[in-house]
Formats: structure tokens, sequence, C-alpha cells
């Protein structure tokens, strides 16, 4: 399976990513409060990483400055031609009590291809620097949106994007580690290090909640795969590797399931990745760095049904032993008149 890969020297450390459309990627962050010369930006950029040059495999659309003093951006989202960023603006208006409008709200132009700021909004009226929007999601739709701070417990809010009114408040039981929408925007789950709480968008109810992970669990990552079923990811706290386990809200029955390797990319980046994301037609998969980089990988077409030459034989050599064994237990089965005792029984 061939993958075709690209990397990209954005400018600026890179903390958020979102793919607009198939090829159109977002990317935000910067130096921060007193990087002087490293500046805080929102970029778009056309990526296609089978170009020849560079040029072509990324090409910036539009770009927005932040003011040099703020926080650089590093919670993003974007639905619909919305884009919710979360950054702070600097330290000394904040704790002085002057206000920090901590989410902002971008308009992208598709047919200009600008960036357009909307307006800013301050919820948490937060006297502490140290306090920062950590988590920015918008349903499939754009009709609701999810921000979740950076205190323990975090308070989780669910706001109306068209105008950045509050709609309820969520007290976590802990630090929130992510959180995502349903597929119809009706219902957000959100994640701890080890507990699951579904809540209705429309009430602010909880509709399920789950503690009894496994202890060596980490939970890290949660993505909805249907409206009543969630996906999430842990990390193990003693040996090395992840998990997968998928929980169906209405049952609470849950199931674990193996990864395979399909490709290793190794040294994508020459220090620590900050966000993955995937396009929406499955095209393109793009990691960005605080390294300044951007790296985009095409995936090939039916990757998802790819099955590897290993993978063939020994599905081959799986199957060649199973049918032996049904053929000796058939064979066995005749020679002792298992088959016409069985049927009697069953009669009986």
């Amino acid at each position: 399976m061939k993958f075709v890969t690209a990397s990209y020297n954005v400018g600026y450390p890179a903390y958020g990513a979102k793919f607009l459309n198939n090829d159109t990627l977002l990317v935000a962050g910067g130096g921060g409060e007193g990087n002087n010369g490293i500046p805080n930006k929102l970029t778009v950029l056309r990526v296609d990483p089978t170009k020849d040059t560079e040029k072509e495999q990324f090409h910036i659309l539009s770009e927005f400055a932040l003011e040099d003093n703020d926080d650089s951006p590093t919670a993003i989202d974007a639905s619909k031609g919305i884009i919710l960023v979360g950054c702070n603006e600097n330290s000394t208006k904040i704790t002085q009590g002057k206000g920090n409008k901590h989410l902002r709200k971008f308009k992208y132009d598709k047919v200009n291809d600008q960036l357009e700021f909307l307006t800013s909004v301050d919820f948490d009226a937060s006297t502490n620097a140290d306090d920062y929007t950590k988590l920015v999601y918008i349903s499939r739709e754009g009709t609701v949106a999810a921000i979740a701070s950076s205190k323990v417990p975090a308070i989780m809010r669910i706001i109306d994007p068209s105008d950045l009114t509050e709609k309820f408040e969520i007290e976590t039981r802990g630090e929130v580690k992510d959180l995502h929408f349903s597929t119809d925007g009706k219902v957000v789950a959100y994640i701890t290090g080890s507990s699951l709480e579904v809540i209705s968008t429309v009430t602010g109810s909880c509709i399920a909640r789950k503690t009894d992970f496994d202890k060596n669990w980490s939970l890290s990552k949660i993505n909805f795969i249907a409206d009543d079923t969630v996906l999430i990811a842990a990390s193990l706290k003693k040996g090395k590797g992840i998990v997968l386990t998928k929980i169906s809200i209405k049952s609470g029955n849950t199931s674990v399931k193996d990864l395979s390797m399909s490709k290793i990319f190794k040294q994508a980046h020459s220090f620590a990745i900050t966000e993955v994301t995937i396009s929406p037609d499955s095209t393109y998969v793009a990691s960005v760095s605080a390294a300044n980089t951007i790296h985009i990988i095409k995936l090939p077409l039916n990757s998802a049904n790819y099955t590897s030459m290993k993978q063939k034989i020994s599905k081959f050599f799986t199957n060649f032993i199973l049918i032996v064994l049904l053929s000796y237990i058939l064979q066995f089965s005749y020679k002792h008149n298992l088959h016409s005792l069985l049927f009697n029984y069953a009669k009986d």
C-alpha cells in the first residue's frame, strides 16, 4: 500500500488543526505572549502532497494574525464555515480583572478564501491567567457547540455558535480529557481519565454515566460513531500500548478492539505532535507540531479494506486449518455414527 506524504514549515508552533473541506486545512498556533518575532496566527492552506513543488503541496489561501501579547490559540473547531478558537488575551489584562475574551469566532469565506473575525466573548470571568479554554467542539451541522475549561474540576458549557450565547453549563467530576457530539448534535459525551458522562444538549440532563472502566486504563479520546455508540481510546498506565473500546450508550455494553499496525511514519515531526485531523472524505491525514511543521499523508484508495500480504497468508492458513479440522470432525462423526445418534436424541 503506497502512502504519499509531504511536510511544510508554517513558521510558528502549530497547536490546532481542522479540515474545513476535503483539501483545505486550517492551522492555528504561535509563540504566545512575550515571544517576540513568533506570530500568533490562523492559517488556511490548500493541501495536495501529490504535487511536485512545496508551493503546490501547501498553498496558503488566507492568514489572520492575532495580537502579539495574546496567548497562542490551541483549541479550534469548525463547521459550516464557522470557526471557534480558544485563545486567552494578555495576562496583565486578565489579572487586573479587565476581562478575557477567551472564545473567538471567525468565518471562512470559501468563495474569496478569506478568514474574517466576527466576535469574541468571556464566559469564565476569571482573573487567573493560567485558566484557559482547553477544548472546543462544534456539532456536525453547526447548530450547537461545547467548550471545556482547563480548571479541575472543569466547567463545560453548551453554547449556540450562531450568537455565542450559553445554553447551560455542566460542572464535571474532574479534568475533562475530551468531548464529542453525536451525529445529530442532540447529545454530548465527555470523558475524564476514568469516567464517561453523556449529556442531553436539549435539556442539560445526564443520560448515562460509566465509571467502572479498567483501572489500568487512562481514557484520552472519545468519538461518536453512531448516535448511540461511542468509541473511546485509552492508554495503559502499566505497560505499553493503547486500547479502543466501543460502548453502547443504551445498553452500557463494551467491547475491546485489537489494533493492527498499517504503517509507521518515522520522524514525521522533530518535536511533539499537538493535533491530528482527517479530511471529511478520509483522503488526507494531517498532523501538526510545536516544531512549526505540518505533515500530510494521502491515504490510498480503499485503505480501510486493505489487507497486507502477511494478513492474507495468516488468514489462508487459519482457514486451511479450520477446513481440515471440520473435515476430521465430519469423518469421525460418520465413522462412529454420531450423526444418527444426535438426530435420534434431538427427536426424543
